[in-house]
């Protein structure tokens, strides 16, 4: 133990601890993770910490994003635009945390697996939150004054979303299985179990889909591990053999939830089509409902966000925006190193991919903080 602070590693400490809190210690519009990752960036710049390459990589989404957010100020002529201000310092400071993290795994090099270890019981100890919602507050519509959904009899835990946690679950599993495909041992056996039967009780079929996605990709890397098949099948029938009966909100072929997806993304399309080269603005997306659709309350947590991560990018940064973003993802591949953990970061990106079809998944940002973390480990 040092006598002073170390500033250039507390405050990943104080990143993971906060984490499986999730939204329960939210304060008002203000989120602690939100907090420590904008004073490690800060930090990163102060000290001025190198740049890795997938930073760099980033710099021309976040160019473009900044750029249609100061064209909306003269598209709507009005001060809500200054909302969507806010989640662009976000995305400026997680990207920043990226280097924060990356010279922090640079200074020792059992940091790496410090930090997957670290990753795994944070997505264990968000399924026991999970577990002790579901049995002592199963019903959440008490939060719905909140402009919380009302959920019913399925694990939420201190997200107050199955959609996210059953994302956080999925990474979690990814991480077990890794560990149990490289060497057998009982504990990364319980593990892969316990998120298994965790995940399930989510009820998130875009969780599910991201999960068996996630096990096909797997196999495909590794053609001699088709055994973790029986891990896609396990959960599709345990998803089968859950109980349903009390709450259709929870059956696997409930229809209500699709359609109010597809309706989503018809006015999500149809903003899009309002400034389809530059976009709205880098979330501006509440702004812009109000201007293009009708009345939407800033207060309203899907306000701000389309149930889908890439018409969210194309809607808010438009056709050049989602160019450069795709441009980012094709770069990381020579960005990072080919090492054994560069298998993790494809299983999850890919697995964060299909989730962000159903949902705006990217941005969130526990997520956004989850695949930073796995980059600079991939970065070293």
């Amino acid at each position: 133990m040092k006598n002073k602070i170390n500033l250039d590693n507390i405050f990943v400490f104080f990143f993971l601890v906060l984490f499986p809190f999730g939204q329960i210690i939210r304060i008002g519009i203000i989120q602690p993770v939100d907090v420590i990752v904008g004073l490690a960036a800060l930090w990163a710049i102060v000290r001025r910490f190198e740049i890795p390459d997938f930073v760099k990589s980033f710099y021309p989404f976040l160019v473009l994003a900044s750029f249609s957010w100061i064209l909306s100020i003269f598209i709507f002529h009005q001060m809500g635009v200054l909302y969507g201000l806010l989640y662009l310092i976000r995305l400026f400071a997680y990207l920043y945390f990226g280097i924060y993290i990356w010279n922090f795994v640079k200074t020792k090099t059992n940091n790496k697996k410090l930090l997957l270890d670290s990753l795994l019981v944070v997505s264990i100890v968000s399924a026991l939150f999970g577990w002790i919602q579901f049995f002592t507050f199963p019903d959440l519509k008490p939060f719905f004054v909140w402009n919380w959904d009302m959920h019913l009899f399925r694990l939420v835990g201190t997200f107050l979303d199955p959609t996210f946690l059953g994302l956080i679950i999925v990474f979690g599993l990814i991480i077990s299985i890794y560990r149990l495909v490289d060497k057998f041992n009982w504990k990364y056996l319980l593990i892969t179990a316990f998120l298994l039967i965790s995940l399930a009780f989510t009820y998130s079929r875009a969780s599910y889909l991201a999960f068996i996605t996630a096990i096909f990709v797997i196999i495909f890397l590794n053609k001699k591990l088709k055994k973790l098949l029986f891990l896609a099948i396990g959960l599709i029938v345990i998803a089968f053999l859950l109980p349903t009966s009390r709450n259709h909100s929870i059956e696997l072929f409930r229809t209500f939830s699709a359609i109010a997806r597809i309706e989503n993304y018809q006015t999500t399309l149809k903003i899009f089509s309002k400034s389809p080269v530059f976009g709205v603005g880098y979330d501006n997306m509440c702004i812009a409902y109000q201007k293009y659709v009708g009345p939407q309350s800033f207060a309203s947590h899907a306000c701000s966000g389309s149930d889908s991560s890439l018409l969210f990018i194309l809607t808010t940064t438009g056709i050049i925006g989602f160019m450069a973003f795709v441009f980012f993802v094709f770069r990381i591949r020579s960005s990072v190193l080919h090492s054994t953990y560069y298998i993790l970061l494809c299983v999850s990106f890919v697995a964060l991919l299909v989730h962000s079809l159903f949902s705006n998944s990217m941005f969130y940002p526990w997520i956004m903080g989850w695949m930073v973390i796995l980059l600079a480990i991939c970065g070293v």
